[in-house]
């Protein structure tokens, strides 16, 4: 099924303060990616690896906290970048990826029939 027949998956609210440091740039080919390293707790990462192989191959919304925009992008697989910064109560640090990053309506299309 071509990616454009996927339904958008929206961003767990659980996570949502996960992506408060979101950096967004733009490509010499004019397309916007985005990502955030974070230190995470074993319940963390397992929520993202989860949500993560949820999502492969499917756009994800992302709702930023500080604006009413939405915008959708497909996730990068996940990455360990070694050690916390606080290894008392985190496990790791990884980064959380997005490709193709597209402003979006926060409106899911109606089902066509």
């Amino acid at each position: 099924m071509p990616l454009s027949q996927n339904p958008i998956v929206e961003w767990p609210p659980e996570l949502q303060q996960l992506l408060q440091g979101l950096q967004i740039t733009t490509g010499a080919d004019g397309k916007r990616s985005g990502r955030i390293d974070l230190d995470v707790d074993p319940k963390t990462l397992f929520l993202l690896n989860e949500f993560e192989a949820r999502v492969r191959h499917r756009q994800v919304r992302l709702r930023r906290a500080d604006s009413a925009e939405c915008l959708v992008g497909e996730m990068n697989v996940l990455v360990g970048l070694g050690a916390a910064a606080d290894p008392t109560r985190h496990i790791g640090k990884v980064r959380i990826s997005f490709y193709d990053i597209q402003d979006d309506s926060c409106v899911d299309p109606a089902p066509q029939r």
